[in-house]
């Protein structure tokens, strides 16, 4: 029986999402509290705004079941049924991203798709080449058999 599967942002990525939303949070609320409130709309709607990109992003993740493939990006959520997977590949890393490899979904429709949290967790510290590689494998062990 495939076990399941789902990948997430390391805990250093999390940490640093938290620390990060606390420090803009904070420096917004003394803008407020220092300010008048006519000019306090535009720092709650940078907490607002600060707060969703955060959230987006310790949301990101990849999970592979018997139900198909869930690929949640920064910017937006697909789910797949495994008989529209073609195959997985590494790849280029995404927009910004001097070095590193990301896995990226092929479909039988031909479109690709890139899976953001994969960007994060193929560091030397994260197991490297070899997690790389396992990872593959054990996706590649939830796609239907080829004809």
């Amino acid at each position: 029986m495939r076990e399941s599967l789902q990948i997430r942002q390391p805990a250093g990525m999390t940490v640093y999402a938290v620390c990060f939303g606390l420090l803009w949070v904070g420096i917004l609320v003394a803008a407020i509290i220092t300010s008048s409130l006519s000019d306090a709309a535009i720092p709650l709607l940078m907490i607002a705004l600060g707060g969703a990109l955060i959230s987006r992003m310790e949301s990101m993740k990849l999970v592979a079941d018997e139900f198909g493939l869930l690929v949640r990006n920064f910017s937006r959520t697909w789910r797949f049924r495994w008989a529209e997977v073609e195959d997985f590949r590494l790849g280029r890393p995404m927009m910004g991203m001097l070095f590193g490899q990301v896995m990226h979904v092929l479909l039988r429709n031909g479109e690709v798709i890139t899976l953001d949290v994969t960007a994060f967790n193929w560091g030397f510290a994260f197991g490297g080449r070899a997690k790389r590689e396992q990872t593959l494998r054990r996706l590649r062990e939830w796609l239907p058999p080829r004809d």
